[in-house]
């Protein structure tokens, strides 16, 4: 069994109850000065997923709200996006995606993209070309297939990695590269002392597979971000930084980045290097309005300006 995670955990209180955890990975969650920014995270390594709009831009499918949300995101001080998606919409091409982020000073150093599995192969050929034209280098799918999980043994998912791996040697060669993005049950999912996650790392080519470890989720799977940045070193190369509610911790809820109880300095502090990109996330509350998709994107990107450790 993994160690407890209370090492990603920031001192918190909620409902008036102080969070106690060890005094080695107490953190604190008070608004950054103004007098910080520019002091922390290089912004050439800070991006935004840009699921955090996918409702404000109906998928990525409205260029209208596209370039507003990639015009807005530009002026906060972003210089790089992630996008979801294969652009198959014929109201936004991966051309006219391309042209509003030259537009606008964007780079798009990484995406999420269906690349299948063994079951249903993608076109990866078709990728590769589409990254290309976006000046992507690391892209992979949004999800492990967990949604639904259609994986139920541990030599469904060893077959899954070597498709993976097959993928990823293909990037290679064009000068790309495949990364894993994880959600919570690659850590909570066990066949014997291995998790989903440890049989991915285990079955491809470091070569050939990196990953984009996701904070909220490895947590809410029962894992701690240190100890897998620990275990697994340069082989995470990128990181989803989403942050949680104290209330109902370890499974608590999406909260605004710098806000939450995760502890990112002792995160980031054990990364083996510095991350290529840190990518703000903060996933849609569909149907409720009163969220707002651009203060999550800003308050996160100004978190990162000013975060050191």
């Amino acid at each position: 069994m993994k160690r407890p995670f209370s090492r990603a955990l920031r001192g918190a209180l909620a409902a008036g109850l102080a969070v106690l955890v060890s005094a080695s990975v107490v953190g604190t969650a008070s608004a950054a000065a103004p007098e910080c920014k520019g002091r922390g995270i290089p912004t050439s390594k800070i991006t935004i997923q840009l699921w955090t709009f996918a409702e404000y831009t109906s998928f990525l499918t409205d260029p209208v709200a596209t370039e507003e949300v990639l015009r807005r995101l530009s002026e906060m001080g972003y210089r790089n996006v992630e996008p979801f998606g294969d652009f198959s919409d014929p109201d936004l091409t991966v051309e006219d995606f391309a042209a509003l982020a030259d537009k606008y000073d964007l780079k798009v150093p990484s995406r999420h993209v269906d690349v299948g599995t063994p079951e249903n192969p993608a076109d990866i050929e078709q990728i590769l070309e589409d990254n290309r034209l976006l000046g992507t280098k690391y892209f992979g799918s949004g999800a492990t297939p967990i949604f639904p999980e259609i994986y139920t043994t541990e030599a469904e998912w060893v077959a899954y990695a070597e498709y993976l791996d097959e993928v990823g040697e293909a990037a290679r060669k064009a000068g790309q590269t495949l990364m894993v993005h994880n959600h919570d049950k690659e850590f909570s999912t066990f066949f014997g002392d291995q998790r989903v996650f440890d049989i991915l790392a285990a079955n491809t080519d470091p070569r050939n597979v990196v990953f984009q470890l996701h904070t909220y989720w490895t947590v809410y799977g029962g894992a701690d971000p240190i100890d897998v940045l620990e275990e697994y070193g340069r082989r995470v190369q990128l990181m989803h930084v989403k942050d949680m509610t104290a209330e109902g911790y370890p499974q608590g809820q999406i909260e605004i980045l710098g806000e939450g109880v995760l502890d990112f300095p002792s995160i980031f502090a054990a990364t083996h290097g510095p991350l290529r990109y840190y990518t703000v996330e903060h996933d849609p509350r569909f149907g409720d309005p009163t969220f707002d998709p651009f203060e999550a994107a800003e308050k996160g990107f100004d978190y990162l300006d000013c975060l050191t450790y």
